[in-house]
């Protein structure tokens, strides 16, 4: 299972900023679908928002992925 894990990591940092971004919205959601809060809800996606409009922008700065491990 750690292999895997280790293989699907490799494939997802090479994906362009914006494809991690809604990559990570996504399991968000999954992980948020149990609750029954839309204040989390709302919250989770202006965060995302935010982050997503600071990548298009240029304002977000990306950590190299050895540093970051």
């Amino acid at each position: 299972m750690r292999q895997h894990i280790e293989k699907l990591t490799t494939d997802l940092i090479q994906l362009p900023k914006r494809e991690r971004l809604e990559i990570v919205r996504f399991l968000l959601f999954l992980d948020n679908r149990s609750l029954d809060s839309d204040e989390v809800d709302s919250a989770w996606e202006k965060e995302i928002t935010d982050r997503v409009r600071a990548v298009d922008e240029g304002r977000a700065i990306g950590v190299d992925y050895d540093q970051a491990i």
